[in-house]
């Protein structure tokens, strides 16, 4: 019997049982009389179970607290390796989240989580050894992540004040949540109630956010999937026109692996080229990552866009000639 199952079953014995003996507890774990006297040791102080030992009775049983449902002990229904996962999952996070904006959120289940896998496995030392960069990223105010998730989570209005591209001038306006996107950094999607529509905020540009009483407007998030996905990267939207991107046979290789949008399509055509159609709004971004392959691929049957690249690289050419 591992470690984690060992203490998941003795969470469960004091829990089922109003009262358990020492020797009790020994027949069923099957464990040496240290092992056990570990066991309780680390659930009543590391993971914070309320166990009492009644000297009279010679017995052990979990004391009865308004929070005792805080007190349970969700982490010990994971095996090692799942444990070891949620560690891999937290590294991930961070690196998606350098501002610390979630942390605060996850910090006390992961030092349990962290407690309850055994160091000689490897488990955190595993997470050390991955390294994730998302290069670009933004960093966003924790304070302002705080606010903004609690508002989402509870489904309440926010008011903020937030910059606008590309003058930087500041705004102020009610919202009503509606979910929250990461793209290279946090977005929210919420329904203005300024404009009278969904828009697409970015976090890192609110300067002030601020919880209101009354409840956000309820938008079905089908609604929200038509109206904000179809646009390209963070400029949201609907689909209102589509790329076609033709790469050379040798960065279809590497162009092929690439997600530009979950709606794309592609087929390899008989040259050796790659043909990759996606579906985008406003131009912006896409432009700026059509330039990152430079002359190894090209826009076809789209006149806006095409004339967009080529204005872009032009100027691109202007600074260096």
């Amino acid at each position: 019997m591992g470690r984690t199952e060992r203490l998941f079953k003795l969470a469960n014995l004091l829990r089922d049982r109003k009262r358990l003996r020492f020797d009790e507890m020994l027949d069923r774990l099957s464990v040496s009389p240290a092992t056990l006297k570990r066991d309780l040791k680390y659930l009543r102080e590391q993971i914070g179970m309320p166990i009492d030992y009644d000297a009279f009775d010679r017995s052990y049983l979990v004391a009865e607290s308004p929070l005792r449902a805080r007190q349970e002990m969700p982490g010990l229904w994971f095996s090692e390796a799942d444990l070891s996962s949620l560690l891999l999952a937290q590294r991930l996070l961070a690196e998606i989240d350098p501002s610390g904006g979630l942390a605060p959120r996850l910090k006390d289940l992961l030092q349990r989580v962290k407690a309850m896998v055994s160091y000689t496995d490897g488990g955190w030392e595993l997470a050390d050894r991955i390294r994730i960069t998302a290069a670009g990223r933004r960093a966003v105010d924790p304070v302002a992540f705080s606010k903004v998730t609690t508002g989402l989570m509870q489904r309440k209005r926010l008011h903020l004040r937030h910059s606008t591209q590309p003058s930087l001038a500041e705004t102020e306006r009610d919202i009503s949540p509606q979910r929250l996107v990461f793209h290279r950094t946090w977005y929210l999607d919420a329904w203005c109630h300024l404009s009278q529509g969904l828009r697409r905020f970015a976090l890192d540009a609110m300067t002030e956010v601020s919880a209101l009483d009354e409840a956000a407007v309820e938008i079905p998030l089908s609604e929200v999937e038509r109206l904000m996905d179809g646009g390209y990267g963070a400029f949201a939207g609907e689909a209102n026109y589509w790329a076609v991107l033709v790469f050379s046979p040798n960065a279809s290789r590497w162009a092929g692996t690439e997600l530009w949008h979950p709606m794309q399509r592609s087929r390899q055509l008989e040259d050796g080229r790659l043909e990759v159609m996606l579906p985008y709004d406003k131009p912006n971004e896409l432009v700026m990552d059509i330039l990152r392959y430079g002359a190894e691929v090209e826009v076809v049957g789209n006149p806006a866009l095409r004339a967009a690249v080529a204005a872009s690289a032009r100027a691109i050419c202007s600074l260096y000639a």
